[in-house]
């Protein structure tokens, strides 16, 4: 029988969950799928290229697992889903839930420059773009639901339905600038919420942790069929890895790092701390 998952990684975009799930892959007491961002549970939202919908192909992506204490996917959309909190509760009510936080305006900035380069995005006026009231459609687009940007700088609503179904003790918060600025240490920290071997060493530098795990995805994707392993693109995530090339006036970070103080006031009392440092300055 396919052991289902039991550790979700939920988002947000662009605060570092590709790091954390890589460093999860090397760990022995973790199963990951080898297809990050399947969005199975998103069932409200746009299907994007690599969504899994059909449940059996869903399972498929477990069917390697042996007896690691975790089977755990990355789905950075779920934070925003309304469909997904239930659904996983469901499914998995014993499930483990990470949440990767980032300063909203920052993470705002990198979706759109990443929307750019991916071609989701078609206006190269940030002002315009990050500031339109709705959702947007361009040539390229495949995933409209993340081109209303200013919907997404509110995380204390969307972190507050995870709340409803999942208790503290199940669902852990890690904000963005403070992992990163010791991820060895945070990842251990991680660890030991899990109850798993804090010790394991794992590498945050992109190119020792893809190597690390390359033997294990290619055994993984083998056992795959055809429709699922197209869903792997190479070039897609050289893309969501590239540097930031879009210059944003001063002026433009200050407006929406207001905004999204004025949004997320409540947001101490959702997380359990103070709003973080790296946050108060725009």
């Amino acid at each position: 029988m396919v052991k289902s998952p039991n550790l979700f990684v939920i988002g947000a975009p662009r605060c570092g969950t590709t790091s954390l799930f890589a460093a999860l892959k090397q760990h022995r007491d973790v199963y990951t799928s080898v297809l990050k961002e399947p969005h199975f549970y998103a069932t409200d939202l746009p299907a994007q290229p690599h969504t899994v919908s059909d449940p059996d192909d869903y399972h498929r992506l477990f069917s390697a697992a042996g007896d690691q204490r975790y089977r755990a996917e990355a789905s950075v959309w779920y934070l925003y889903s309304r469909d997904a909190p239930a659904l996983i509760a469901k499914a998995h009510p014993d499930a483990r839930i990470v949440v990767m936080l980032r300063n909203p305006a920052d993470m705002l900035i990198s979706l759109y420059d990443l929307y750019l380069r991916t071609g989701n995005e078609g206006d190269t006026n940030p002002e315009t773009a990050i500031f339109r009231t709705g959702e947007a459609r361009f040539e390229a687009t495949y995933f409209p639901f993340g081109l209303n940007y200013l919907r997404l700088l509110d995380i204390t609503t969307p972190l507050a339905r995870w709340r409803y179904f999942f208790p503290e003790h199940q669902l852990r918060v890690l904000i963005f600038e403070d992992m990163y600025a010791a991820p060895e240490t945070g990842f251990r920290e991680l660890c030991g919420w899990l109850e798993i071997d804090r010790d394991i060493p794992v590498s945050f530098d992109h190119r020792r942790a893809r190597d690390a795990v390359r033997m294990q995805a290619m055994k993984q994707l083998r056992g795959l069929p055809e429709h699922l392993r197209r869903k792997m693109n190479p070039d897609a995530s050289r893309l969501h890895a590239g540097k930031s090339e879009t210059s944003i006036p001063q002026q433009l970070r200050l407006r929406l790092h207001n905004s999204a103080q004025a949004l997320n006031a409540s947001l101490p009392m959702a997380i359990g701390k103070a709003w973080p440092d790296a946050w108060l300055t725009g």
